[in-house]
């Protein structure tokens, strides 16, 4: 049976003290805090303290995404307006996380600015480089503690408010963006946006969503492009990165997942290329998965960090316009299989293909996007890291 290691009655105290004494704070969900959320106890506690909600990306799932108070994933993935909250906290409640670099990036750039209370199960999950304090324990165990120390505690008025506005303003932006990208979207390419907006409202809202490490399937860590809500599920590579990953796990997923959730990965073409060869075993397993391929000709991270450096004259290329052979694989091993080159295509396509996957087939949906549809808030690839677009 699973333990649920209580904390040390003094620092759970000191950490409650420190937190008291915030007036604007953000609380940060990690993975560590994934299944410690009985009964919506982290949301309850953030609406105690009037703290916007971030998750990392291995700790989606976790918190309802639809809740007035959520903001997104942090770090690399938190964009203009949603950024600038970053800016104006005074403290940051980490539970589960151990602050990696992804889940930190566009921090102010003075750590003495921005002390973090963490909140993790062993000392070796603690960041030293930033000040603040720690309690050690179950995640599920020291909310509860934090929440009754704190139960007199009445929030700020203001700060609340000011997350709610940026929240909104965030999803008008990330309108005006999907909007944007259709207009300039070339023959033969279907946006991203559009992709990940047909998919929502053709799955159901139990799906797990599980991602990738390239280039247009980045689009889907980006709230509120994608937004689980309150019932979806999601499963990210976090430290195991390399490009194909999330293609392989989304068939442990679908066979360890008891109750038939519909289960969904967004690869991009280049990921899908290193797992193709294991269709046959799919198709083996009964492993009914949905697969949206974003088809960009290859290597799309590579390619735009190729241009960067040299220009669009290099005689090498990660891309090029060509014929995949999954059709040919599918239909070989009994799997669905659909290819859509317009927007108006996409919905009639992926509704066949889960209809299919319903019934209990894997399916495998290519789309083809266009390199130049980078996720929001990147201008462009800077070797592991993107380069900030401006606000």
């Amino acid at each position: 049976a699973p333990q649920r290691p209580a904390p040390d009655q003094d620092a759970l105290a000191a950490t409650a003290e420190r937190i008291a004494a915030a007036e604007r704070p953000l609380l940060l969900v990690g993975g560590g805090a994934r299944h410690r959320n009985d009964g919506r106890r982290i949301e309850h506690f953030a609406e105690q303290l009037g703290a916007g909600i971030f998750s990392t990306a291995s700790g989606r799932g976790t918190v309802a995404e639809d809740h007035p108070l959520y903001c997104g994933v942090s770090g690399l993935y938190t964009v203009a307006p949603m950024d600038a909250l970053w800016r104006e906290a005074d403290l940051v409640i980490a539970l589960g996380s151990r602050l990696e670099e992804t889940a930190t990036f566009g921090w102010p750039d003075e750590a003495a600015q921005l002390p973090v209370v963490q909140a993790v199960l062993g000392e070796e999950s603690l960041v030293m480089e930033r000040p603040g304090a720690y309690v050690l324990g179950d995640a599920g165990r020291i909310v509860d503690g934090w929440a009754g120390l704190l139960a007199d505690r009445r929030p700020p008025r203001d700060w609340p408010e000011r997350v709610r506005t940026v929240r909104a303003a965030l999803a008008g932006r990330a309108a005006d963006r999907a909007e944007e990208a259709g207009k300039h979207a070339p023959e033969g390419a279907v946006p991203v946006a559009r992709v990940l907006d047909a998919l929502d409202r053709v799955v159901p809202a139990d799906r797990v969503l599980v991602q990738e490490n390239g280039l247009q399937d980045m689009w889907s860590y980006f709230f509120p492009h994608w937004s689980l809500g309150s019932q979806g599920g999601s499963v990210v590579p976090s430290e195991q990165t390399p490009l194909g990953f999330g293609a392989a796990a989304a068939v442990g997923v679908r066979l360890a997942e008891p109750t038939g959730r519909p289960v969904v990965a967004v690869v991009g073409d280049g990921a899908f290329n290193l797992f193709r060869g294991e269709l046959p075993t799919v198709a083996d397993a009964g492993a009914a998965v949905l697969y949206v391929v974003l088809d960009n000709g290859g290597y799309g991270w590579l390619q735009s960090n190729l241009d960067r450096v040299s220009g669009t004259g290099s005689r090498f290329a990660f891309t090029t316009s060509r014929p995949t052979g999954t059709e040919g694989l599918t239909s070989a091993y009994g799997l669905g299989y659909g290819r859509v080159t317009d927007a108006d295509q996409l919905e009639p396509a992926l509704t066949a293909a889960w209809r299919q996957v319903a019934a209990g087939t894997c399916a495998v949906v290519e789309v083809a996007v266009a390199l130049a549809d980078t996720p929001p808030g990147m201008s462009g690839s800077a070797g592991d890291f993107p380069e900030r677009e401006d606000a």
